[in-house]
């Protein structure tokens, strides 16, 4: 994935969504892991959007944070993720 296309705050998030997934042992990296980026921002533009869909944020930060507590975990690897 070539990072330079998107713009600063974009590669922020994406490489936190990264360190996410590597320090929760995720071999694969996910849309989950960058949604829960996304609606853990402190400028809350993800539950911004989500609210004035008609969503509920709260709702979805709980669906996403059991969504990640499900995927399997590996050990002892390389610290390499999958697309």
């Amino acid at each position: 994935m070539n990072l330079e296309k998107y713009s600063e705050r974009v590669r922020g998030f994406i490489q936190s969504a990264q360190t996410m997934a590597l320090s929760r042992n995720h071999q694969q990296f996910t849309p989950e892991h960058m949604l829960k980026v996304l609606v853990d921002d402190d400028e809350g533009l993800a539950v911004s959007l989500i609210e004035r869909a008609g969503g509920n944020a709260r709702d979805v930060k709980l669906g996403v944070e059991t969504a990640l507590e499900a995927m399997p975990k590996v050990e002892g690897g390389n610290g390499q993720l999958y697309l």
